[in-house]
């Protein structure tokens, strides 16, 4: 039904968009294979917000600087879809826990794997079984005070035909973007938590525990690398 193509990656009050500031150029509409056709606002002039535009060109840390995250651990998800509410619905309350519980398990997983692989005295079994521990309890992890700080949609129309004539050769979709955050410190509380799941010979080798827990604070720090999630969920 879905089909992901980017994994990567939410304060308590949701950012008014007039806040924001806005990019003029996107709003102009582009005729020929690509059409942007309404969007959130347009009735009142509102143009595209600049936070929209980054987290459609995947720029995690634009996001987090034009709605002003710092403080905050954030995932942002750009999804593409035919029904708009049935669209909002999946992104916001379907898929929102898996997705990041995904992004996490990913961010942290990777950065576990660095840190063993230039530890020297792991070897590779050794490597292999802790990781696994570690992506598979992460994947399982249900993050809670997660709050909806922005969300925006984009109805657009394309076509793959290099001279579209008529409707029929256009495909017509949403773009729905939401950004979602978590405060720091409350983050890092229940990922700590989650990693009391962790298997014995895991859990209790203190080499791999401190590889472990300077893996979280690294992803902590670079949270505003991380990538964006797009994905279609037709």
């Amino acid at each position: 039904m879905k089909h992901f193509t980017k994994c990567v990656a939410v304060v308590f009050s949701v950012i008014l968009f007039a806040s924001c500031g806005t990019t003029k150029e996107t709003v102009k509409v582009v005729t020929g294979a690509y059409e942007r056709l309404d969007w959130q606002g347009r009735a009142t002039g509102s143009g595209i917000p600049d936070w929209v535009v980054a987290v459609g060109d995947n720029n995690k840390r634009e996001v987090v600087k034009k709605l002003d995250l710092d403080g905050y651990m954030v995932w942002s998800f750009n999804s593409n879809g035919t029904d708009l509410e049935f669209l909002q619905n999946w992104t916001d309350k379907v898929e929102l826990q898996s997705n990041v519980a995904q992004s996490i398990s990913s961010s942290i997983g990777r950065a576990t794997e660095a840190s063993m692989k230039a530890e020297q005295s792991i070897d590779e079994t050794q490597r292999n079984k802790a990781l696994k521990d570690v992506t598979t309890v992460l994947s399982n992890v249900r993050v809670n005070g997660l709050e909806k700080i922005a969300s925006y949609w984009i109805k657009s129309r394309s076509s793959n035909v290099k001279n579209p004539k008529s409707d029929s050769d256009y495909e017509t979709k949403y773009t729905y973007y939401s950004v979602w955050a978590l405060k720091t410190d409350l983050y890092e509380k229940q990922i700590n938590a989650a990693m009391k799941g962790l298997s014995e010979n895991t859990a209790e080798d203190p080499l791999l525990m401190k590889l472990i827990t300077s893996s979280i604070e690294k992803t902590i720090l670079n949270d505003a690398d991380a990538e964006i999630l797009a994905y279609d969920a037709d």
